[in-house]
């Protein structure tokens, strides 16, 4: 029997997520107004029925497992800790849920408390997200391959025909060198942004190519050290959004040690935990007040992108700067490939 207690009835039906009181068989034993509203059953269906039925038909085996693994190694699990799952309703349609679970004693009897929250218009605001990223990514590499194959390639041309009339020029052969070496920075320049715009190793070689080959470009640059530790290359355990997601991130933490924070020393490292990727950029500069950073990152540290970038591949992004220089540390959790339904 759930509890009848005035108040614990009043907090359990004024709950803005759904809750669902299940005993130790999976058998739901209380159900408050959102979760009936939620999966869509007649007030007091839920009461009765096995929790099993509220996950979509192929994860509930081994939903039934993990509800077992945690009635015998209970512990609190908080909203979102985990990978996103999946829920049916009474209509059969599939959702994306988040879920919480702790257990409580009632009258002697070990109960199950699990609080689902539905996610859809978060994943639907997220895969928009992601649709940007990707439209701005591919136009960035519209404008590479054009500056790349067009541009670049005719600024090529007019060197080589200034050499040509350098020759025979002797009268001029001054201003065509000066014109011919302005010329090749200018080339230079171009297949440089073009780089920076899609890096081509990132695809041909892979994400540890790709970001050797960046350290190289801003070392060569600018008067600063820069190590870097790929424990472990992510390329298996991401896909390509993933992938690009955290190249961009690592990138824009360099660049911000570079052109911010006067740094001698940058280190990147890289590696994969059992659940997650991970990347720490860390520099000797000069540190920043994180407070003085707006919203809108008009300050050029472009902390909002990095963090926007992780978020809408289910990561997140810790900074901490101080006198001793800036820590930036992404984490990509990754659903797809570590998460399954009924965890």
């Amino acid at each position: 029997m759930p509890p009848t207690d005035p108040e614990y009835k009043t907090i359990f039906e004024s709950a803005p997520d759904g809750i669902l009181v299940v005993d130790h068989d999976g058998r739901i034993v209380d159900a408050n107004e959102e979760a009936v509203r939620l999966f869509g059953y007649a007030a007091g269906d839920l009461v009765g029925m096995s929790v099993e039925e509220l996950v979509p038909a192929r994860a509930r085996e081994r939903h039934a497992s993990h509800r077992e693994h945690f009635r015998a190694h209970a512990r609190r699990r908080a909203m979102g800790v985990g990978s996103e799952l999946e829920a049916v309703d009474a209509k059969g349609r599939t959702f994306p849920v988040e879920i919480s679970l702790a257990q409580i004693d009632v009258a002697g009897e070990r109960r199950v408390v699990a609080t689902v929250r539905d996610i859809s218009v978060r994943r639907r605001l997220r895969n928009f997200g992601i649709g940007a990223l990707r439209a701005a990514e591919e136009e960035r590499a519209r404008i590479a391959r054009e500056l790349h194959d067009e541009t670049a390639q005719e600024l090529a041309t007019h060197i080589v025909r200034l050499s040509v009339l350098q020759r025979s020029a002797a009268e001029h052969a001054e201003e065509l060198t000066d014109l011919r070496d302005g010329l090749r920075r200018t080339a230079e320049g171009v297949r440089r942004v073009a780089r920076g715009l899609r890096p081509p190793e990132l695809e041909d070689a892979g994400f540890e190519a790709a970001l050797l080959a960046h350290v190289r470009q801003v070392s060569g640059a600018h008067d600063i050290e820069i190590e870097v530790d790929v424990q472990t290359p992510p390329d298996p355990l991401l896909d390509a959004d993933e992938l690009l997601a955290l190249y961009r991130i690592v990138q824009e933490a360099m660049s911000n040690a570079v052109r911010h924070a006067d740094a001698g020393l940058v280190r990147v490292e890289v590696g994969v935990d059992a659940d997650h990727v991970w990347a720490v950029i860390s520099d000797d500069g000069r540190g920043f007040d994180l407070s003085s950073v707006g919203d809108d990152g008009v300050s050029g540290l472009g902390i909002v992108g990095m963090r926007e970038r992780a978020a809408m591949i289910g990561g997140h992004v810790s900074i901490d700067s101080g006198a001793d220089g800036t820590r930036v540390r992404a984490d990509l959790r990754n659903v797809a490939r570590t998460g399954t339904e009924g965890d």
